[in-house]
């Protein structure tokens, strides 16, 4: 709170820094002189108007708590989810949409704070995650919010032809396969629910998950290979 717009000289305690408080100050930027304090443990930047966070964030490898509460981010970096130790995530109230599934990497997540943001649902990844405590609340999780996001356009007929050709292992019918259909063939990710190939966008689908994280009901958001009726479920 000294409405700082740039940091002062940091060196001297470069190697014993534990916790760095930056919060209610005037940084436009990220302060990426932090970068330098590599056993930084807490970073703290409460109420700032930081509209984005370097993907060198995964320079800070010994972090372990991050709070960005209160700024101007519209997206979140992959970076920030190799830090392997961080338990501790406070990115509530900024203009992000979603987030990313790289949370998912997170493997020692405990506390999420993502309120007061512009979310519809949580990604499929946050699944996994080993929460003690989230705060989600004021955001857009609402039933007919719902029915907009998941407008999807129809799946090419090519995406679906390689579905049906890759689930009824038909390359051991058809050995003589041309290189363009063969291109095709390898083309593909993994569905979020079958955990099949997912030709193209797919499909974008979701479901509402009762008791987890302590909640009565979360929606989470899944890109699927295709509708429930085609087996995918």
């Amino acid at each position: 709170a000294y409405f700082l717009f740039h940091l002062p000289d940091l060196t001297p305690l470069m190697d014993t820094w534990v916790y760095l408080n930056l919060s209610f100050n005037n940084l436009l930027f990220f302060p990426t002189k932090v970068f330098n304090i590599k056993i930084l443990p807490v970073l703290v930047l409460r109420n700032n108007p930081i509209r984005e966070i370097p993907n060198d964030i995964h320079i800070l490898k010994s972090m372990k708590k991050f709070t960005v509460f209160f700024n101007l981010l519209s997206h979140l970096p992959s970076g920030l989810f190799l830090l392997e130790d961080l338990w501790y995530l406070d990115i509530a109230c900024n203009d992000t949409g979603f987030i990313p599934n790289g949370i998912k990497n997170l493997r020692r997540l405990e506390h999420l704070d993502i309120e007061g943001k512009q979310l519809s649902a949580l990604l499929f990844g946050g699944l996994n995650l080993p929460l003690k405590y989230l705060r989600i609340e004021n955001n857009f999780i609402y039933p007919l919010v719902w029915n907009e996001k998941i407008q999807n356009q129809p799946q090419k007929l090519t995406h679906l032809a390689a579905l049906c050709f890759s689930r009824n292992n038909l390359e051991e019918r058809y050995t003589d396969i041309t290189e363009d259909i063969k291109k095709i063939l390898d083309d593909f990710t993994v569905c979020d629910r079958c955990s099949g190939p997912r030709y193209g966008k797919g499909l974008c689908l979701i479901g509402l998950y009762r008791s987890v994280f302590r909640f009565g009901g979360l929606p989470f958001y899944f890109h699927a290979c295709s509708s429930p009726r085609q087996r995918c479920f």
